[in-house]
C-alpha cells in the first residue's frame, strides 16, 4: 500500500511539473510589437502640405500606441510650407509620436542643412506643430568651415538660422 501511495504521489508531482508553462522569454515578448516592417518610409503632413518624409531600416508598432519606433539608418527630410527641403536629420533611432506629429531621435543625431551648417548630439526633438527643433544634450554646432560652437541645449528652427544655445561654450572666428 505505501509503495503504491509513493508511486500516485510521484505520478501527481509528474502531471504538475509538466502541465504547468513556463516563461519564456518567447511568451513574454510576443504582445510587445503587433506590427514590424522593415526598409519604410514615412511621410508627415500638416495642412495637406508635406512637412517630412522619414525612412528607416526597421518599424515596430504596438496597436495600442500611436508611438512609431524606428532603428537603423534613421532618416528625416524636413521641408518648409512650399515643400522645399531645408534639412536632415540622421540618428540611429527615433520615435514617431502620430498623436503629436514629433520625432525623438536617439544616438549619434545629426542635423545637415542645404546651406552646410550641422548640428551634433545624442538626442533631438523635431515638433511639427511649432516647426522646430529643440534638444537639452549637449551638442556641437558647426555653422561655418572656420565656426564650431559647444553648448548644453539648443532650439532652432528647421533650416538653423534661427537658433539659440542654451549654455553655450566656445569661440567664433571674427575674421
Amino acid at each position: 500500500m505505501i509503495k503504491r501511495f509513493n508511486s500516485f504521489f510521484i505520478l501527481i508531482i509528474f502531471y504538475l511539473i509538466g502541465c504547468s508553462t513556463p516563461k519564456t522569454s518567447e511568451n513574454i515578448v510576443q504582445h510587445r510589437h503587433d506590427q514590424i516592417s522593415s526598409n519604410i518610409e514615412i511621410t508627415l503632413t500638416k495642412k495637406g502640405n508635406i512637412t517630412a518624409k522619414i525612412q528607416s531600416d526597421i518599424l515596430k508598432k504596438d496597436k495600442k500606441s500611436l508611438q512609431l519606433e524606428l532603428n537603423d539608418n534613421v532618416h528625416v527630410d524636413l521641408y518648409d510650407e512650399n515643400f522645399i527641403h531645408k534639412s536632415l536629420i540622421k540618428s540611429q533611432s527615433a520615435i514617431v509620436d502620430e498623436k503629436d506629429n514629433r520625432i525623438k531621435a536617439f544616438g549619434k543625431v545629426s542635423v545637415e542643412t542645404n546651406d552646410g551648417k550641422k548640428l551634433l548630439t545624442d538626442s533631438l526633438l523635431w515638433d511639427n506643430s511649432l516647426d522646430k527643433i529643440f534638444t537639452e544634450a549637449t551638442l556641437e554646432f558647426i555653422t561655418s568651415d572656420t565656426d564650431t560652437l559647444y553648448g548644453k541645449g539648443f532650439e532652432s528652427n528647421i533650416d538653423l538660422t534661427n537658433w539659440n544655445i542654451l549654455n553655450p561654450r566656445g569661440s567664433i572666428n571674427n575674421e
